[in-house]
């Protein structure tokens, strides 16, 4: 159930960042509606605001359904069958809304051929050199060096203390988290300029507003994250407050996040809404679907989402083919994650005595322990309490490294609701095993003794 409940936590912030941020796509953002350029005479006509309530309609009819379907997990007593449940659930996610965008920004872009509403720079590149020659002005790195550095508190703590691996590899995470933010601090100012038309003074504004938005996000999502890693340590052996820390941490970077996004379209629109003329940026061929960039006329590997949060990279560009092929096979595979947890769950442990060793088995052989170096054998009708550090801990299984008060560190492989188990002290180290049929696990111990 707790797993479920974590999973729940991760999963569902996303469905209220898809969904507005869709939504959003139907008010203009530099002449952008529903990622199709469109003249300023053209965002209030009748078959464009048709489109956009029809877009808004089916948007509603295949996401507001996901949303109950986050209920079934919770009275499913496994965990491979919930993340599976979670993991497909999240791959509808991340098709559904982009298909009716696909849908419907094909239909615009219809209209807008069929009414001849295309820039005097259709298909052209309005690259603004004096643009690209200003220096930009940045804040300093030093903004970026606290949170960082609170973010360490927790790894030296912990690897100066009891040094749970487990949660140790999830600090280090938390922390790079908070570096990568300063990385793509800087990564911002690399985006080409925001060329709306050959106004270099309105170029140098609508880049502006952009990268004040958004640097303002990465500096406060790089402090949460610091802050957030304490809050992590302090509350490590605390269940319910590690799971309000989370779904605060995940609110406080969702909600900013949008917020900043929903700013610099806002900022953007005012600075274009009154311009006129014939020649502007229009680069809907260079957007296939209206998601994927496609410009070998342009050198830049990273340019700023039509759709979506922040920036996307030009797949005219072979490492950016690269990267997305092998984000596209990770998204397909999300629901063998949880086919896999599955396949462990109802593959019962083994336990193999020969004349020399003991090996404990699980999908493969987890420990060969070699009987002459067997130091002592204990029979455990039940276990001692343990905390997973590296390994699975589902409710019918734990494989892996557990922590166990007094008797340390230990590695084990069994099934906790099929008593007894077999406590060996070998090399140094202790182990806890147990076989699926409790009748082998009493005559290993007996053969062993």
């Amino acid at each position: 159930m707790m797993f479920n409940i974590i999973m729940a936590v991760c999963f569902a912030p996303l469905w209220p960042v898809l969904y507005f941020m869709q939504r959003n796509l139907v008010k203009p953002k530099k002449g952008i509606i529903l990622g199709v350029t469109l003249p300023p005479s053209a965002h209030g006509d009748s078959e464009v605001l048709e489109i956009c309530a029809e877009f808004i309609k089916w948007l509603n009819i295949t996401m507001l359904p996901l949303l109950p379907l986050l209920i079934p997990p919770f009275f499913m007593k496994t965990a491979g069958v919930p993340m599976t449940w979670f993991m497909t659930w999240l791959l509808a996610l991340l098709i559904a809304p982009f298909a009716v965008f696909a849908a419907y920004r094909g239909k615009l872009m219809k209209l807008k051929r069929d009414r001849n509403w295309n820039s005097a720079a259709s298909g052209r590149a309005l690259a603004d050199i004096k643009a690209a020659a200003i220096p930009a002005k940045r804040l300093s790195a030093l903004w970026f060096l606290p949170p960082v550095i609170i973010s360490l508190v927790p790894i030296f703590l912990e690897f100066f203390g009891e040094k749970n691996w487990a949660y140790l590899s999830v600090y280090i995470s938390f922390s790079a988290m908070a570096v990568l933010f300063w990385i793509l601090y800087h990564l911002i100012y690399r985006v080409r300029a925001e060329v709306y038309n050959e106004d270099t003074a309105l170029t140098m504004a609508l880049t502006r507003a952009r990268r004040y938005n958004w640097g303002k996000f990465w500096i406060i999502a790089s402090w949460v994250t610091g802050v957030f890693n304490v809050f992590m340590w302090v509350f490590s052996d605390n269940t319910p407050m590690f799971l309000v820390a989370i779904l605060v941490y995940t609110a406080v970077i969702i909600i900013a996040a949008i917020q900043t996004e929903f700013a610099a379209r806002a900022a953007q629109q005012r600075l274009t809404a009154n311009k006129s003329g014939g020649l502007y940026l229009d680069e809907d061929d260079y957007w296939m679907f209206g998601i994927l960039y496609y410009n070998p006329n342009d050198s830049h590997f990273l340019v700023n989402d039509r759709v979506g949060i922040n920036m996307s990279v030009n797949l005219a560009r072979p490492a950016a083919k690269i990267l997305m092929a092998f984000a596209l096979l990770t998204m397909l595979a999300l629901p063998f994650v949880g086919i896999w947890m599955m396949a462990e769950e109802n593959t019962p442990a083994k336990l193999v005595l020969s004349d020399t060793a003991l090996t404990a088995r699980h999908t493969r052989d987890q420990y060969v322990i070699e009987l002459n170096t067997i130091e002592s054998v204990e029979l455990l009708q039940e276990l001692p309490a343990m905390t997973r550090t590296a390994g699975t801990g589902f409710e019918n299984l734990y494989k892996g490294n557990f922590s166990a008060g007094r008797s340390g560190s230990v590695r084990v492989c069994l099934q906790p609701k099929d008593p007894p188990f077999i406590m060996i002290k070998a090399d140094g180290r202790t182990y806890i095993f147990s076989d699926a049929d409790s009748n082998v696990t009493k005559a290993v111990f007996e053969r062993i003794r």
